[in-house]
């Protein structure tokens, strides 16, 4: 944990965009919140420092219109240490204020809670390195002028991937719709544009299920 903050000031891009996405998403989770007890982060050897930072930071993006509420909770070592609400929960056709137990829409939220959940406890336990091409640990990814592209920059979506590729290319099987993929083209050089790509993320599983020698899902099962 304490390696994640660290990392974390050095990207600071990360640690506004990931981390308080990680945050805000595993609210999707309180319904286990009833079993865990609840603890002071100092008592715990965790830093309440970054935790003071979450309410001015939820407010900044309420008072700027980017969300209409959410609710974070976090867990540390089998204990909660952080459970608030903000803003609301709808707006249309009246206004809701936002509850503990709000459920919300899961969309693409596999992205943050199970993907990058992932390649964040890779990264802490030292067998991911942020700033690595994503090729060092997938080499076919260099392909065609990917070489570049890092972790950091598939996990903020700023690597220069096309947001998603063509369903067709999974008629033909998985190992085809990875070659297909590994085969791609960037749009532009990586870290000149954000542009939300479901492929990058595709390529992060990949990520981990090459270094933790599981698939995605089974490694989210076992570890998450």
């Amino acid at each position: 944990m304490h390696r994640c903050f660290r990392w974390y000031a050095r990207g600071r891009k990360l640690w506004l965009g990931l981390a308080a996405y990680l945050w805000t998403v595993t609210a999707l989770l309180s319904s286990a919140s009833a079993a865990l007890p609840w603890e002071s982060p100092e008592r715990l050897g965790l830093d309440p420092a970054p935790l003071k930072r979450i309410a001015p930071l939820v407010k900044q993006w309420l008072d700027r219109g980017e969300m209409a509420g959410c609710v974070v909770l976090i867990g540390y070592r089998g204990h909660i240490v952080y459970f608030e609400k903000y803003g609301h929960r709808a707006l249309k056709p009246k206004a809701e204020p936002m509850t503990l137990d709000t459920v919300f829409d899961l969309a693409s939220l596999t992205k943050p809670i199970a993907t990058a959940t992932s390649i964040v406890q890779l990264i802490d336990r030292g067998q991911i390195r942020l700033h690595d091409p994503v090729a060092r640990y997938l080499p076919e990814f260099a392909a065609n002028g990917k070489e570049k592209i890092t972790i950091f920059h598939l996990l903020t979506h700023q690597g220069g991937l096309i947001p998603d590729n063509p369903l067709a290319d999974y008629e033909e099987g998985p190992e085809e719709a990875r070659r297909r993929i590994m085969q791609l083209k960037p749009l532009s050089p990586p870290g000149e544009r954000f542009r939300y790509t479901d492929v990058g993320f595709i390529v992060l599983g990949w990520v981990v299920e090459k270094v933790s020698g599981m698939p995605l899902d089974k490694y989210v099962r076992k570890e998450i």
